[in-house]
C-alpha cells in the first residue's frame, strides 16, 4: 500500500523516525527536519493565527465529553444500529467520515467549528466507536451502503457535503458517484486512492524511470500484505483476550495528543475490544489497496470518462510533511500527490491543495485548514440553484 495512506497500517514500533521531510514538495535535510519537528507545535499555532477559521476553533476541553459516549443510535436495518452525532443548524448538512481504524472522535477539533455555520454530523462506521458491528465484510461498497441507510433512516435528506479522511475519503468519493443526487460537495482529506499505481505509473515513470516505479509499487504491495496479516493477528489476539499493553500499542493508531486526555482514554478502551480489532482487520483486508480484480474493474468503470463528478464542488487536501530518507520514498510521495491531483480533476470544480506542517492526520495537525475547506465548499454548494 502507499506508505502515506494509513498511519496505523504497520505497527508504530516498527516505524523509524523521519530523517527528512517535504513541505510543498521541497526536500529538507536531516537537521532541518529535526528543527521542524522540534518547532512543530509553535509553527502550527502561528500558521493557525493567520487563518479565518482558527478563531472559530473550539478548545477540545469544551467538547470532549460529547465524543466519549453514543448519541443517536439509528437502526440501519435488521436491528443493527449506527451512532450519529449532529450539532448546529443550517440549510445543508456536513457529514464527516473517518479513516481506517478511526471513528467520530477524530473530528472533535473540527465538527464544532463547522457546526457554528451549519448542521454538522459525524458518525461511526459499523464496528467502530459506538456503532454495532456488521456481519458483512467491511468493503468500501458496504460502507457506502451503510452511510446511505444512515442518512435515510437518520432523517438527513440532503444533498449533503461529505468530508472524508483517508479511507473515509475514498468512501466519500465512492458515495458521490454511487448516489450523486445525495451529494452537494466533497472535501477529501488525504484520501486513500483506488488503483493508485495503475493511474500514476505512466506519469511517474517519465520522471523517475520505470524500474524505480516498479520497485515502489512492489514495496506497496508488500506493505499491504504485511498490514493485512498484522491486523488479522491483532484481531485473533483480542478475541483470545491476550491483547497486552505492548501488543495493544502495535495494534492501534498513533496517540493523537491534541484530542485531549478524556478522548484518548476512551479511545484506549474501545481500541482494545475484539469488535474494534475485528472491524479494523476487516476494513484493511477489503480496502481498495487489497488485491481484488473485480472491485478494481468496478472502480475503473465508476470513475471513467471526463469529470464523472461533473460540477460538484470538490477540494482534495494532501499533507505536506513527507519522509524522503529512503531511496524510493520520493516516488511514494509523488504517487500520493499525483493521485490526489487526478482525484481533484474528477470534477470541473475540483481543487487540489497541499497542507503545510501536516502529516497524514491533517484533521489533528491542521484542523483550521479543513474547516476553511469545508466552509468554502459549503458556500459554493449553497450558491448553486
Amino acid at each position: 500500500m502507499t506508505r502515506n495512506a494509513f498511519d496505523a497500517a504497520l505497527p508504530a514500533a516498527d516505524t523509524a523516525p523521519a530523517a527528512a521531510a517535504t513541505i510543498r514538495g521541497t526536500a529538507l535535510s536531516r537537521d532541518a527536519a529535526g528543527l521542524i519537528r522540534g518547532a512543530f507545535a509553535l509553527a502550527t499555532a502561528w500558521l493557525a493565527i493567520g487563518t479565518g477559521a482558527a478563531a472559530d476553533l473550539v478548545p477540545v476541553a469544551e467538547v470532549e465529553q460529547d465524543y466519549v459516549k453514543p448519541h443517536r443510535l439509528v437502526d440501519v436495518g435488521g436491528g443493527r444500529r449506527m451512532n450519529l452525532f449532529c450539532l448546529g443548524e443550517g440549510r445543508t448538512t456536513v457529514v464527516f467520515d473517518s479513516g481506517l481504524s478511526d471513528w467520530s472522535s477524530t473530528w472533535a477539533l473540527i465538527q464544532p467549528a463547522v457546526a457554528a455555520k451549519t448542521r454538522a454530523c459525524s458518525y461511526d462506521r459499523a464496528g467502530m466507536g459506538y456503532s454495532d458491528p456488521s456481519p458483512v465484510p467491511r468493503t468500501p461498497q458496504a460502507a457506502v451502503e451503510d452511510l446511505h441507510a444512515l442518512l435515510e433512516r437518520g432523517g438527513i435528506a440532503g444533498p449533503v457535503v461529505l468530508v472524508g479522511h483517508s479511507l473515509g475519503g475514498f468512501h466519500a468519493k465512492l458515495f458521490a458517484v454511487s448516489y450523486p443526487e445525495k451529494v452537494a460537495g466533497l472535501v477529501l482529506v488525504d484520501p486513500a486512492e483506488e488503483r493508485l499505481w495503475d493511474r500514476v505509473e505512466s506519469s511517474l515513470s517519465r520522471r523517475f524511470g520505470a524500474a524505480a516505479v516498479r520497485a515502489a509499487r512492489a514495496e506497496d504491495e508488500q506493505d499491504i500484505a504485511a498490514a493485512i496479516a498484522h491486523f488479522a493477528d491483532c484481531a485473533q489476539t483480542a478475541r483470545a483476550g491476550a491483547l497486552t499493553a505492548q501488543k495493544y500499542r502495535r495494534c492501534t493508531d498513533p496517540v493523537r495528543f491534541p484530542l485531549g486526555t478524556v478522548i484518548l482514554q476512551e479511545r484506549r478502551v474501545l481500541q482494545q475490544t475484539a469488535t474494534y480489532q475485528d472491524t479494523q482487520a476487516s476494513e484493511i483486508a477489503h480496502c481498495m489497496y487489497a488485491k481484488n480484480p473485480a472491485a478494481d474493474a468496478r472502480y475503473r468503470r465508476l470513475f471513467a470518462g471526463r469529470q464523472p463528478l461533473g460540477d460538484l464542488p470538490l477540494v482534495v487536501l494532501t499533507h505536506g510533511l513527507y519522509d524522503l530518507s529512503e531511496p524510493n520514498w520520493e516516488v511514494h510521495y509523488r504517487s500520493w500527490r499525483k493521485a490526489h491531483e487526478l482525484t481533484a480533476s474528477l470534477s470541473r470544480r475540483g481543487r487540489h491543495e497541499m497542507v503545510a506542517f501536516a502529516n497524514h492526520n491533517i484533521q489533528i495537525d491542521r484542523p483550521d485548514v479543513i474547516v476553511d475547506a469545508v466552509l468554502a465548499v459549503l458556500a459554493t454548494a449553497e450558491q448553486q440553484p
